[in-house]
């Protein structure tokens, strides 16, 4: 199959205070989202930490999310559409990713996440992505490599695993810091599956 580019086209902005990067995973405590059936059978677990759950405005506050593959055994999935939120928030190029997140302003559940408005974390501008084919998701044994195969038969080995850190967000092409107040932050699969954490910002440091 071809290989095309997609294109974005949104406003211009200014430079962000926003870094993203693959890295490894922060210390800290992982919490596993639901799991289906097929899901909990063939290993794979979805998790989220956040470094702190409290900072003061003008502190960066990092994320780290990750698809990891806990059984012994290589593991093969195809690719769904079932996102819960839909509104991610790693990067304008990142559609290969079988997972994202969303930072939003408010204390938000489960149940009334998507009646929140996300908080846009990279400038808007204009984006050449490239768009793949995706087949399948081929995890490797006991970690978070894997292999996406797609349809013109080109293998693209990704770390399941991904670092965000943010000290605010882009409202049109303004920048705004973090204020004072609960944020919750979603982290989501394709399959269905999202954890929720929150965090507090208190006030300006001095």
């Amino acid at each position: 199959m071809r290989q095309s580019r997609l294109f974005i086209l949104v406003g211009m902005a200014a430079a962000a205070a926003v870094s993203v990067g693959a890295i490894a995973l922060l210390s800290g405590t992982f919490h596993q989202g639901p799991l289906s059936e097929k899901e909990a059978e063939s290993g794979l677990v979805l998790a989220m930490s956040l470094n702190s759950s409290e900072i003061k405005s003008g502190q960066t506050m990092g994320m780290d999310i990750s698809l990891t593959n806990t059984s012994p055994d290589t593991v093969t999935v195809t690719p769904q559409h079932n996102w819960p939120v839909r509104k991610w928030s790693l990067g304008p190029c990142l559609f290969h990713l079988p997972f994202g997140m969303a930072l939003m302003q408010g204390d938000y559940t489960l149940q009334n996440m998507t009646d929140a408005q996300r908080l846009t974390l990279y400038p808007r501008g204009v984006y050449v992505c490239r768009a793949i084919g995706i087949v399948d998701f081929v995890f490797e044994p006991s970690g978070t490599r894997a292999t996406i195969e797609t349809h013109n038969s080109t293998n693209i080995p990704v770390n399941m695993q991904y670092h965000i850190s943010f000290n605010g967000y882009y409202d049109g092409k303004n920048f705004r810091p973090l204020t004072a107040g609960t944020y919750t932050v979603v982290g989501e699969d394709q399959w269905g599956h999202a954890i929720l954490r929150h965090f507090v910002v208190y006030g300006a440091l001095d």
